[in-house]
């Protein structure tokens, strides 16, 4: 049994031939089901954990890139499979998935190619593809060695998968995850990269060098704060995917 997750910027009136013509693909492709349109009266997390208490198996994220980061925080720790159906053409957790955008999704899901893999943890939430410190003054703690920052700004990114020149052994499926501090100084022609230095790991704490506290960003939605316990947590996620997926 499938429930299909609306939320709640989709109640606009611009949206309505679009929900139609996706409601009718599931329909003639066989996998309709219940659907729970998000409101400030609908919490989702009770509409979730309501419908698998009645069986649902597969639940459907329509949205876009914050939808599939709170659907993942709550899917995550239940026996379900997670499906996607972007609402926009630059999303890039279906992307990574190779799940098409709009109405082409519904046959993505018909297909029912099922991967589990891994997410990242940090603290108590969950994230699907990366989290980020921007120019943060940061220890990271390996358990038994340290890394900080050598220059004053830098990008610390924190890959569950990501795009391969970016971090080239990033696997979604191997209990890993990969920290990659990127350097940058400044130069009379103005900011410059300097290559990364990537070190994988399952498990890391990060701890802010000054009192305030550091900001983390997941997945571009959600902000953490430090300190930070980050975990990487192996098959979490039973989630459809494509065949154009960035991933085996």
């Amino acid at each position: 049994m499938y429930l299909y997750i609306y939320d709640s910027f989709l109640n606009d009136k611009k949206y309505v031939n679009l929900l139609a013509k996706i409601e009718q693909r599931v329909t003639d492709l066989s996998i309709k089901g219940r659907t729970a349109k998000l409101s400030i009266l609908k919490n989702m997390k009770e509409l979730i954990t309501d419908a698998v208490k009645d069986g649902v198996k597969t639940v459907v994220a329509v949205g876009n890139g914050q939808t599939f980061a709170k659907v993942i925080n709550i899917v995550a720790d239940l026996d379900v499979t997670l499906g996607l159906i972007p609402v926009d053409d630059n999303n890039l957790i279906a992307r990574a998935l190779g799940v098409p955008s709009k109405v082409a999704a519904c046959d993505v899901l018909a297909s029912r190619i099922i991967k589990k893999i891994d997410l990242g943890k940090i603290n108590n939430h969950y994230f699907f593809k990366s989290a980020e410190i921007v120019n943060g003054a940061v220890t990271i703690d390996f358990s038994d060695f340290q890394v900080q920052p050598t220059t004053e700004k830098s990008r610390i990114t924190l890959h569950n998968f990501s795009d391969h020149d970016l971090s080239p052994g990033s696997n979604p499926s191997d209990g890993f995850l990969e920290v990659v501090i990127t350097p940058y100084r400044q130069t009379v022609l103005g900011k410059k990269r300097i290559t990364g230095t990537v070190l994988p790991f399952n498990k890391v704490m990060i701890n802010s060098d000054q009192e305030e506290e550091v900001s983390i960003l997941t997945d571009e939605q959600i902000i953490m704060k430090t300190p930070a316990d980050i975990v990487a947590v192996p098959g979490r996620l039973k989630v459809i995917v494509g065949g154009e997926r960035d991933f085996d």
